[in-house]
């Protein structure tokens, strides 16, 4: 919905409105109401808009076009970093000076707060609060620009990191292959996600531990840190049912732009709230804030760095570089405040000045530089955006990639979108061998056939230029229940090894595919369970009607149950029926719903006793923790 600035008028007293009509050319001695009717003729007016903001400075102009690349609505303190790291603004006679930048935009009537009170000179209103600009204004801005930081790329010794497109998409791939396979991730009424989903996907993406290394750096709670991100990102959204499914096919994301599906993740990064870099050493919560502020500065210095690919910036230069555009103005935690002065002379003030320089930049350093060397080793490079150097354990400079480039830098990008399909290319992009192993060649293979790979195969290994995959028959049956034809599964695993398949592959694929077509899958199905045959067979003859199954289960036609019949909603969650007192005794009340899984779920921890109950005992549990099982899953 646009955002205007028509309705907000009449909340701003009319001192405040006076010096609005005067910047758009009216009259300073109008009465409130006919200010505000000037107002709203003046933004309805294109060419009264384009008047006004040719009176701009360029960096003002640039201020505006911030405002309209976040979308129109913004912190002011956000801002005022923003408008930092561009570095499009005139010198500050004193760091102390932290909200000169836009007093007069509110003044001039090109800035409002969200605030219940408009006073353009409250320090809460436009300092701490919300600000927004009307969209009539913003569509004349043009794009943003930013000054250069002023360091050089060099060549660093040390060994070089980095992550090939291809390894980024097919983990991405993967993660999508995993939820759509689970049929969407379920939440328990706390909102959490149950635990049964999350040890499955765990297990599918092999994250058993609570952190995931790649190529030797720790990404901290991988889990977390994602879902957030698919969902920020629109990826993952929440359906009637309570359950987080995919919004999109893997195949569908695989043939966007590649620097598309980068932007979205970076953003999405950078506005994630309950994951943290550093969860080991986490922001306490009243800072929390200023880390999406530290990750959008990150990411905005990185866009202002030299286009030079072929040498390092050394992260010593670029933190110090990144410290003297905002190092003053911005803390990932306390931000020290200016000394205050009462009558002290000249050079006892010079004194307290240069103390707390000092200070600011020892916390700088202390705090900020391991924030932005996390942000670089984790989610940067986890997305391939950018290549490390390291002496050892030490990060000692960096560079963007190609891809880091196209992403940072639209006027880059070939955003040609991938044909779709698993598409031929000019090399074999895998091999599939007789034993049902495929081989690719990560240097060849592209986006759609990755994501084809990961939707009818099993990963086994990754190396720095293969992955190995396995075709087995619950693979297959994954790939045909997505979607795919047997005919379609053969012609796209023809065309990616570009030779004929051998005999033996087509002929087993064919029969897992014909023995699937055998299994008949019932969803919303009805089912009445009797106690014994001959209860089923009186109950046929009084006219129920329906599919035997076994002995003692009928599979109702669109008959409605008989009234009075108590029934059982497994879509749902079972209602509670277990007591356990603590020596382990487990009492199911099976009148409460005599259901068909409690008693086997039950058989996988317990034993039963003669009494009707189920007993956990030091044998039971552990031999039910040896196959995999997990604690969390018996109490859940």
């Amino acid at each position: 919905m646009p955002r205007y600035f028509d309705d907000a008028l009449p909340q701003i007293g009319s001192a405040d409105l006076k010096p609005m009509v005067k910047a758009w050319g009216g009259d300073y001695k109008m009465r409130k109401e006919e200010c505000i009717a000037y107002l709203r003729a003046a933004f309805k007016d294109p060419e009264k808009v384009r008047d006004t903001l040719a009176k701009l400075e360029p960096w003002e102009r640039n201020i505006l076009a911030i405002i309209r690349k976040v979308g129109g609505v913004i912190k002011t303190d956000d801002l005022q970093l923003f408008i930092l790291i561009y570095g499009l603004h005139p010198p500050r006679p004193m760091e102390r000076y932290r909200k000169d930048f836009i007093r007069e935009f509110f003044r001039r009537g090109l800035l409002i707060s969200t605030r219940s009170s408009y006073s353009v000179y409250s320090e809460t209103d436009h300092g701490d609060g919300i600000c927004y600009s009307d969209e009539r204004i913003l569509a004349q801005v043009g794009e943003t620009t930013y000054k250069p930081f002023d360091i050089q790329s060099e060549s660093l010794p040390g060994e070089a990191h980095f992550r090939p497109p291809t390894n980024v998409m097919m983990d991405l791939m993967s993660l999508l292959q995993s939820i759509e396979t689970l049929g969407g991730l379920r939440f328990t009424q706390s909102k959490t996600m149950r635990v049964g989903d999350e040890t499955k996907l765990r297990r599918a993406m092999k994250w058993e531990d609570n952190s995931l290394e790649i190529d030797g750096f720790s990404f901290p709670s991988p889990l977390k840190a994602w879902l957030e991100v698919l969902f920020i990102a629109k990826f993952l959204t929440k359906n009637t049912e309570n359950q987080l499914a995919l919004a999109e096919s893997p195949a569908r994301f695989a043939q966007r732009p590649r620097a598309e599906q980068m932007r979205l993740l970076v953003n999405s990064f950078v506005n994630t709230q309950t994951w943290q870099e550093r969860e080991g050493q986490a922001l306490a919560y009243l800072y929390s804030r200023n880390l999406l502020a530290g990750r959008f500065a990150l990411v905005l210095a990185l866009v202002a760095l030299p286009l030079n690919p072929e040498g390092f910036f050394s992260i010593e230069k670029f933190e110090q570089a990144l410290f003297q555009r905002i190092g003053y103005d911005f803390s990932f935690d306390h931000l020290p405040a200016y000394p205050y002065f009462f009558r002290e002379p000249p050079q006892e003030q010079a004194a307290k000045i240069e103390t707390w320089k000092q200070g600011i930049r020892a916390n700088w350093v202390k705090q900020s530089v391991p924030w932005l060397a996390s942000m670089l080793t984790t989610w940067l490079y986890f997305l391939g955006l950018v290549e490390l150097r390291m002496d050892g354990k030490t990060l000692i400079g960096f560079r963007l990639t190609e891809l880091g480039r196209e992403t940072f830098h639209p006027e880059l990008a070939s955003d040609k979108p991938a044909e779709p399909g698993a598409q031929a290319s000019a090399q074999p992009a895998w091999v599939v061998q007789p034993n049902f192993d495929i081989i690719a060649y990560l240097d060849r293979v592209s986006a759609p056939q990755l994501a084809f790979l990961e939707r009818c195969a099993e990963r086994t290994e990754t190396h720095k230029h293969t992955a190995h995959y396995r075709l087995t028959r619950e693979s297959v049956y994954r790939g045909l229940e997505s979607g795919l034809s047997p005919e379609d599964l053969l012609k796209n695993l023809q065309l990616g090894s570009q030779t004929e398949l051998s005999q033996n592959i087509q002929v087993e694929l064919r029969e897992w595919a014909s023995l699937r077509e055998r299994i008949l899958l019932r969803r919303k199905a009805r089912l009445v369970e009797f106690s014994s045959a001959q209860a089923l067979k009186a109950g046929l003859a009084q006219g129920l009607t329906g599919s035997v199954v076994a002995e003692r289960f009928l599979l109702l036609d669109s008959a409605p149950p008989v009234s009075g019949w108590h029934t059982i909603n497994y879509a749902q969650n079972l209602p509670p029926n277990l007591t356990i007192s603590e020596t382990g005794l487990i009492h199911w009340k099976p009148t409460l719903s005599h259901d068909l899984m409690t008693a086997a779920q039950l058989t996988q921890w317990a034993e039963p006793t003669p009494e009707g109950n189920w007993q956990l005992t030091c044998a039971s549990v552990t031999s039910a923790i040896k196959p995999g099982k997990k604690l969390s899953e018996l109490l859940s």
